[in-house]
């Protein structure tokens, strides 16, 4: 079925009709005879018309080229799924233990990258906390800049070290009041309790079961925080401290919301925490159709001027016209 992107260029043509159809006036010059003109002319046929019919027919044919006709090709369905997802990461100093080969903050942030590879349709935030927190790209869907942020975090990124899980929600929650998605969630992946920040967990978790907003929350790290420091002789070793984590606070904050609340004890747990994630939070959009559409303008246009080339010349250079 040919459809017209600009039909109303259509209302041209009754015009170009009109021009070239009206009666001409008759000549003002009076000539005692033509019998001379019509024996050395051509007769007045209607191939001395010609060269009119193919300039109109051409003008019509390049209004039609301005309509922009179109051949309509294939329907093909759309089902997109897609949500509004900020990733809070802990970026303390404990995340730089090694129980995580090479340590707890670079596996998580291959995980996430992997994560993020997954949500091709989803908008993602990226926060980072520790004493405080920040946003660090706020939900986009650019996925190539929020992976080249995340891939830049360094435990220098934030200026005070701690865990501040309630300013981490509360971050979260400011990127995510104003959208309209189906479903809003928080990603919260830390290795400690909080300890740092002005706002209560409790009270920004609250306020985002509040808001429509569930919270997935992921203890990192087996049941040692192990650091590597290096003594007076230049020599590493590592040393380990036990504690640190507040299982109960994050498993509160899940419950709170609606959301989960994981334990990540080695990498392949939290690769396999976040593809839970993944199968459990999938929203539909609207169902809709994109239609492919195949171009016929060029066609009508290189007629359009065949046909106009070809009505000049045979209007002003091959037929002779009485007047």
């Amino acid at each position: 079925m040919i459809e017209l992107a600009g039909w109303y260029f259509l209302l041209l043509i009754p015009l170009v009709i009109y021009l070239f159809f009206r009666k001409q006036k008759k000549s003002a010059l009076k000539f005692s005879s033509v019998k001379l003109l019509k024996a050395s002319a051509k007769k007045d046929t209607f191939k001395h018309k010609l060269g009119k019919y193919l300039i109109a027919a051409g003008l019509v044919f390049l209004i039609f080229a301005l309509a922009r006709p179109q051949l309509q090709k294939e329907t093909i369905p759309i089902d997109q799924k897609g949500i509004d997802i900020a990733i809070a990461l802990d970026i303390s100093s404990s995340m730089s233990s090694v129980d995580f080969e090479p340590n707890r903050l670079e596996v998580a942030r291959a995980t996430i990258n992997e994560f993020i590879k997954e949500r091709v349709n989803d908008r993602i935030a990226l926060i980072i906390f520790a004493g405080t927190a920040h946003t660090r790209i706020p939900l986009t869907l650019d996925h190539d800049i929020l992976t080249q942020s995340l891939n830049e975090v360094t435990f220098d990124s934030l200026n005070k070290d701690g865990t501040a899980i309630g300013m981490a929600i509360s971050v979260g929650i400011n990127r995510l009041k104003k959208s309209d998605s189906q479903s809003k969630i928080i990603i919260l992946l830390t290795d400690g309790d909080n300890n740092a920040g002005e706002i209560n967990p409790y009270t920004a978790s609250q306020l985002a079961k509040d808001m429509g907003i569930k919270i997935y929350t992921i203890g990192v790290g087996s049941d040692k925080t192990i650091v590597e420091v290096t003594d007076i002789f230049g020599r590493v070793r590592r040393q380990a401290y036990d504690g640190g984590f507040d299982e109960e606070l994050l498993k509160e904050i899940a419950e709170e919301t609606g959301g989960q609340y994981f334990r990540a004890k080695d990498p392949k747990a939290l690769e396999q925490i976040f593809e839970t994630i993944d199968m459990l939070e999938k929203s539909e959009f609207e169902k809709d159709d994109f239609i492919q559409y195949m171009e016929l303008y060029v066609m009508f246009a290189i007629t359009g001027l065949l046909l106009l080339l070809l009505g000049i010349f045979f209007d002003k250079y091959y037929y002779t016209k009485i007047p």
